[in-house]
């Protein structure tokens, strides 16, 4: 009788967790794994698809005001103040120059540069990059402080940090994501 009862203890120990040990467990290990994945993952991992984006809805903003207003010059403008990267769209009606729309991007630890064809150049507070639409929202003038860039090649924004996010405005005027071929 003895070596029965032992076996039914035996058993009943060896029926394994219950449901709420279980989800205990699991619920554990998903605070673990979302802790550790942040601490893995940078603040700055994101940044350059930050900039990406918002320079894509800033020049198509651009190109779109462009088109509609047609009586006035429109231009992108990207250029790093007091450390966030700013990102300008202006208008010009030849008397005054107004900002339609002003971003800025604070990151930290990010710097981005300008591709036309074979020249590369750094933007920063003192080499920013123009972007010129004419009426019909194509590319029409392209600058890095005093160098002009060809509108024709398109320009290329390459935003590196932890990560690298690139961005071409078409001769055509068309921010995409990606490089121009």
């Amino acid at each position: 009788m003895r070596g029965a009862q032992r076996f039914h203890s035996l058993r009943a120990r060896a029926r394994g967790f219950t449901v709420v040990e279980l989800i205990a467990v699991l619920l554990l290990l998903g605070i673990l794994a979302a802790t550790a994945t942040s601490r893995m993952v940078g603040g700055n991992a994101y940044a350059p698809a930050l900039i990406s984006q918002q320079l894509i809805a800033l020049g198509r903003l651009a190109q779109q005001t462009a088109m509609s207003r047609q009586d006035v010059s429109v231009s992108l403008e990207v250029d790093q103040n007091a450390g966030d990267w700013r990102f300008r769209v202006q208008v010009n009606d030849g008397a005054t120059t107004l900002t339609a729309r002003e971003e800025r991007a604070e990151v930290a630890n990010t710097s981005i540069v300008a591709a036309n064809g074979a020249t590369t150049l750094p933007l920063g507070a003192a080499a920013p990059l123009r972007l010129a639409f004419d009426g019909l929202g194509n590319l029409s003038a392209a600058s890095v402080a005093a160098t002009t860039l060809v509108p024709g090649l398109g320009v290329g924004v390459r935003a590196n940090g932890d990560a690298a996010s690139s961005v071409c405005i078409g001769s055509a005027g068309h921010a995409y994501r990606g490089n121009c071929s």
